[in-house]
């Protein structure tokens, strides 16, 4: 089944589903029918036991009913014989079959009773019904009557099978052509769709995939798909750019490294040189570091390295590491904690970055307030500029006294990965961060 086309699948499920329907269907209309017209015959078959019971004289020594009708035949059993009957419409050979079962069952001697009536019986494909007298005094008679009913039944329903079957083979040829039309329709946008994603493999995610006038989960497939090439092209131009900036940041301190290397070899500097090549070199190493760490972001969606982390603990920790390195004052705002699922070493170096980038902005200090699932960062230094401010936090993006570019960007990667929301904002005396829940 997998190996036909999707056109024919869908029509061989459409035939199957109809015919087995159509089959279900003519069974119970036929059986509905059948039914129906039998309570119908047994109400004319009643009809007709009247209009020969009414008939019959039990003194009189002949019989003869001359209401005939198109199903119903009748007999009439006196003292052990058949007095009078009629053969009209049973055939002759269930008649005989009947009236010998009413004689042995209803004739033999010693059967005490007053009068018992033969309830309507389907018997094969006719059926009876009739009343056994037994007077005092009187010879003992019974009078039946008999109908046809399958032939009442069949004539009652006519072509209606035949009819109903032809509907059905009908609507089968006219869905199936429907089925292809739409399967058709169908299928061809999805090869259309298929032809626009390997273009768009193909140019490097240049083209755009769109597809028009299909069903709407086809569109909006496409519009997923053209949403992840969207992307997937953003992250390459940010690699390539990043590969650039990167190259063009490691270039300087090498090329400084190097340029006073040779200079002390030559004899043209001194010790003085080597105090440049260690500044230059802690230079590479802080690049390095936050290159790796802007690396490691991808790896700690991993459920078994998150764990219930204190924001306040965090905080003190980065307070204690900075407050050597800058004369700035840093304020304190944190008698409640916030305890929140993270990675603890990933969200240190994201506060961390942010106190960084305070710490080279700041004029006299730093505020740090944590109240009600909020974290703040204040410094009073001087504001992002307003082209930078909407992309501060995408990598090599880098403000008046950036250094990489890279910081903020961690920063951001980092609170995604937790459910957290970073965002920065200027105020006339100063620039602030804040991270709270998304």
């Amino acid at each position: 089944m997998n190996q036909l086309k999707l056109t024919t699948q869908i029509n061989i499920i459409f035939s199957f589903v109809t015919l087995l329907g159509c089959v279900v269907f003519l069974f119970i209309i036929n059986l509905t029918f059948d039914k129906a017209y039998e309570n119908q015959n047994r109400a004319f078959l009643t009809n007709y036991f009247e209009e020969v019971k009414g008939s019959y004289q039990p003194n009189s020594n002949t019989f003869n009913f001359d209401n005939e009708t198109v199903y119903n035949d009748y007999f009439v059993i006196k003292e052990g014989e058949v007095f009078a009957y009629s053969y009209n419409n049973i055939p002759e050979q269930e008649l005989n079959l009947l009236m010998n079962k009413m004689m042995q069952e209803n004739f033999k001697p010693g059967q005490p009773f007053d009068i018992k009536n033969i309830p309507y019986t389907r018997m094969d494909n006719i059926s009876y019904m009739g009343q056994i007298v037994n007077p005092i005094g009187q010879p003992k008679y019974g009078i039946f009557v008999m109908s046809n009913t399958q032939q009442f039944i069949t004539d009652m329903t006519g072509n209606i099978p035949f009819y109903t079957t032809i509907a059905f083979l009908n609507i089968l040829v006219l869905g199936n052509v429907i089925i292809w039309l739409w399967s058709s329709h169908t299928v061809g946008k999805l090869k259309e769709l298929q032809e626009k994603v390997d273009q768009m493999v193909y140019d490097d995610y240049q083209t755009e995939v769109s597809i028009e006038n299909a069903a709407e989960e086809i569109v909006s497939l496409s519009k997923t798909i053209d949403n992840m090439r969207a992307e997937i092209k953003s992250y390459e131009e940010t690699k390539k750019e990043m590969i650039q900036n990167l190259g063009h940041d490691l270039k300087t301190p090498i090329a400084v490294i190097k340029s006073y290397a040779e200079a002390i070899l030559d004899g043209i500097e001194d010790k003085e040189a080597a105090a440049l090549i260690i500044k230059q070199s802690d230079v590479l190493t802080k690049k390095v570091r936050q290159i790796i760490e802007y690396r490691k972001i991808g790896y700690i969606d991993a459920e078994d390295q998150f764990e219930l982390t204190s924001f306040k603990e965090i905080i003190h920790q980065v307070v204690n590491h900075y407050k050597y390195i800058t004369d700035k004052k840093i304020i304190l705002d944190i008698d409640e904690d916030w305890q929140h699922v993270m990675v603890k070493d990933a969200c240190y170096v994201a506060i961390s970055n942010i106190v960084d980038n305070a710490v080279r902005y700041v004029k006299t200090k730093i505020m740090i307030q944590l109240k009600n699932k909020k974290l703040t960062i204040f410094n009073d230094g001087e504001p992002i500029e307003e082209n930078v401010l909407p992309k501060i936090f995408k990598a090599y993006e880098k403000g008046s006294k950036g250094q990489f570019g890279l910081g903020l960007a961690i920063v951001k990667e980092t609170m995604d990965r937790f459910g957290l929301k970073v965002s920065v904002q200027n105020h006339a005396n100063g620039v602030l961060f804040t991270i709270e829940l998304q």
